[in-house]
Order: C-alpha cells, then sequence, then structure tokens
C-alpha cells in the first residue's frame, strides 16, 4: 500500500494527541496516573475527524436488525467476516487487514458522495451487531487514541475513554513497529505513528489473561485499530487510579429535586464542559466521560444524569447512564412508552424553545427502579450550549450541543 505523507492536519493531531504518552508508558501498579500539567490545544481533527470508526458508528445498534430502505443498496461486505474467524475459517490477520482496507474505502466513498449517509450508516451499525459480519464472540474491532486511551469499542462503549495498563499499550506499540523511547519526543513521536501505519502485527502479553490480538495504526489518523482483543475492565488502569477533576458544581444530581435545582444541575453542567472543551486538553476531557458516568461523582445519582448531543447531526456523544446503548450513533431509537412520540424531538424542541431552553415531560423506564410504573413521567431540561474548539492557527470552530438531564416524579404528582 502507498503510503500518504502526513499533512499539516496529521502532525498536528499527532503532536497534540500523543501528549501524556510517557506518563502513560512509565506508570506502575498501584501509582497514580500524573495529572496533566500543562493545557494542550484539543485534537478538535481525532475528535470530530475519525470517519473510518466514528462516523460508521454513529447508528450502531446494539439490539435487533440494521435496516436500509427498500430502495437503497448496501455496500459490499467484507471478504472476511469475524464469524469466519471464529470457525477457524479465516486469520485473524486477515479479518484485521480486511478492516483497515474496507473502512478506510468506505470513508473515501463517503467523501466523494458515492454512498450515501444511510448506507454509511449502516454498515456502522453492524460493526457492533453481534453475529454480524464486523463482530462475532471474541472477534471485534477497537479503536485505541494515540496515547493508549480506548475511543470506540464495539462491544461495550462503557469502556470508552479508560486507559489501558501500560504493559499491553506497550505491547501493542511493539507489534506495530513503534519505539515508547521514540514517544519522549513530539517529533520522534510525529515520524514514529507515521511510519508505523501499514500492516501491524499481532501482541500478546502472557502475563496478562486474555490480552492478545492484532494492532494496527490506521492510515493518516496515527489511531489503533485492534482486532480480536475482546478487551475488558481487567486490560485498564483502575478508575481509583485515574486523576480525575469532577469540577465543583454548586447543585449536584443528588441536590436535584424539583425544576428549580434541574435547571441548575444541568446549567452548571454546560458550563463545566465549555470550559474542559476549550481548554483543549484532550486527556482531561476524556477523563471527565469517566467522571460524569461515576454514580458517586456529582455528575450522576440514580436516574438523574447527563447526556450531550450534537445539535444539528443529532448525534449523541455522551451519555452518562446507558453508553453502550445510546453513545456514538444518533438520536432517535428511544420512544416515550405512553405516548409514542420519539423522545429526541420532544428533547431537542425544549431546548430550542428559548435562549436558556426549556422543560418537558416524557415517560422513560427508570434503571434504578425495578417497580416502577410506566404511568410516572420524567421531567427533562435540555439547552443548547456552544463550544468553541481551538485550531493550531489560534482561530476556534464553534459547535452547537444539547446538553440535557431529567428527573422521575413521586408518584402521587403530576406536576415537579
Amino acid at each position: 500500500m502507498t503510503k500518504k505523507s502526513p499533512s499539516r492536519r496529521d502532525n498536528f493531531i499527532l503532536e497534540n494527541c500523543l501528549k501524556g504518552v510517557r506518563d502513560n508508558l512509565t506508570l506502575r501498579p498501584n501509582s497514580r496516573v500524573k495529572g496533566i500539567t500543562r493545557k494542550t490545544r484539543t485534537c478538535l481533527s481525532l475528535a470530530l475527524g475519525l470517519l473510518i470508526f466514528a462516523g460508521a458508528s454513529s447508528l450502531a445498534q446494539t439490539q435487533g436488525d440494521c435496516q436500509l430502505s427498500d430502495d437503497v443498496t448496501p455496500p459490499a461486505g467484507p471478504r472476511v467476516t469475524a464469524q469466519q474467524v471464529e470457525d477457524g475459517n479465516a486469520s485473524l490477520t486477515d479479518f484485521a487487514l480486511t478492516a483497515r482496507d474496507r473502512w478506510a474505502a468506505l470513508a473515501l466513498e463517503f467523501q466523494q458522495e458515492s454512498i450515501t449517509v444511510e448506507q454509511w450508516s449502516y454498515v456502522g451499525c453492524l460493526l457492533r451487531q453481534e453475529g454480524g459480519p464486523w463482530r462475532s464472540g471474541s472477534t471485534y474491532l477497537v479503536q485505541l487514541a494515540p496515547d493508549g486511551r480506548v475511543f470506540t469499542h464495539a462491544k461495550d462503549m462503557l469502556l470508552s475513554a479508560r486507559q489501558l495498563k501500560p504493559v499491553i499499550y506497550g505491547a501493542i506499540l511493539h507489534a506495530v513497529g513503534i519505539d515508547p523511547a521514540d514517544l519522549t519526543d513530539p517529533a520522534k513521536a510525529q515520524a514514529a505513528f507515521t511510519a508505523a501505519a501499514g500492516d501491524g502485527g499481532p501482541f500478546n502479553v502472557p502475563d496478562v489473561p486474555g490480552a492478545s490480538g492484532y494492532a494496527i495504526v490506521l492510515p493518516s489518523e496515527g489511531v489503533f485499530q485492534l482486532a480480536g482483543f475482546d478487551l475488558g475492565e481487567s486490560h485498564l488502569v483502575p478508575i481509583s487510579d485515574e486523576a480525575i477533576d469532577y469540577g465543583d458544581p454548586a447543585v449536584t444530581a443528588g441536590d436535584v429535586v424539583g425544576r428549580a435545582t434541574l435547571k441548575a444541575f444541568v446549567t452548571a453542567a454546560g458550563e463545566y464542559l465549555i470550559e474542559l472543551l476549550e481548554a483543549g486538553d484532550l486527556v482531561a476531557a476524556a477523563k471527565a466521560r469517566i467522571g460524569l458516568r461515576d454514580p458517586n461523582g456529582p455528575w450522576r445519582h440514580g436516574p438523574v444524569y447527563l447526556t450531550l448531543m450534537e445539535r444539528v447531526s443529532k448525534r449523541i456523544t455522551f451519555h452518562g447512564a446507558f453508553p453502550d446503548r445510546f453513545e456514538m450513533r444518533y438520536g432517535g431509537i428511544a420512544r416515550d412508552v405512553v405516548t409514542g412520540e420519539l423522545i429526541v424531538d420532544q428533547l431537542i424542541a425544549a431546548a430550542e424553545s428559548g435562549p436558556e431552553g426549556g422543560f418537558w415531560q416524557y415517560h422513560f423506564d427508570n434503571p434504578d427502579d425495578d417497580t416502577d410504573s410506566v404511568d410516572i413521567p420524567k421531567v427533562g431540561y435540555a439547552r443548547v450550549v456552544t463550544v468553541h474548539f481551538p485550531l493550531p492557527d489560534g482561530s476556534a470552530v464553534p459547535f452547537e450541543y444539547i446538553i440535557q438531564s431529567g428527573f422521575y416524579l413521586s408518584p402521587d404528582s403530576s406536576r415537579p
């Protein structure tokens, strides 16, 4: 395969996303992950431009069939499937290389508008569907950011944003031909990732059960694609060892008891996220995803949690309670169990109802109450927030998000 010369954008991705790699490689058992002391520019291209995986998985479903309109032809499937690997009829190497080539081709076709958004999203749905061409048993795809942090996980999005144990990350670096010593210098790190984009290789950590698979550095992006690695909790740095800045909201999720406190909570969360994302520290932003899901932190308490959705695309970029069900896909799968309306339509209408957003009521299962009644509604509050992502030239590009949360009414009340 002919390698493309690194662009200014590609170098920017690697230069900023490899911050903190040295700390990750030198982490020892029972030690704490060192905090990032110097703010870095955001890896906007990485966060928003991973077309091969993130864009494709936007509509990924974890249940049910992936569907296309009757008049839309599905794109060609892979020449080697995950099921063939599981059955012993194909090698993991062939599957990994097929995935690299197929996703790269699809991304190019999408950019050239030779396939539609629906076709692209359909393939992304298959990416996470158990029994589909891309996922079977322990054979599926994971993407890893350059610093060894999970970006997307086809089997369990709850593990996204978590950090791989250094010994596993080191084995992956070795598999793709990167010398860890080169990662302590930004210029050498850029060159190392650019040179490593190719066929990759297998990795195995004998002392860590299940820590084996096939690793490839995707061309241009400097991102790892892992195949056949059944990545679970035991392969990750414990959350207790992550240095997470939770912020200090005046109103926490546990304080939400009515509309006033709900509005104050969501407003505080929006301010926290704007400050975090505009600072441009990708590692801190990834850790924040862990903190926002933490049931013992200030941002989640029982059925009170946060979700974040891109306003224009309606892509859910964060879900505090059900990341594997909703995250990295478009809104529109959940319906009000009483009215049948799409909850996302109600959410958007409330967020766009005024400069400070608005409230709405809907019916949705309470994950913390197995005996709850569908007749008891949840009160939601949503508002639009604008994040100005910094760019390498000192300018910034605005992105609009809808942030929301909600709480359940008591059984004997129709309003809070």
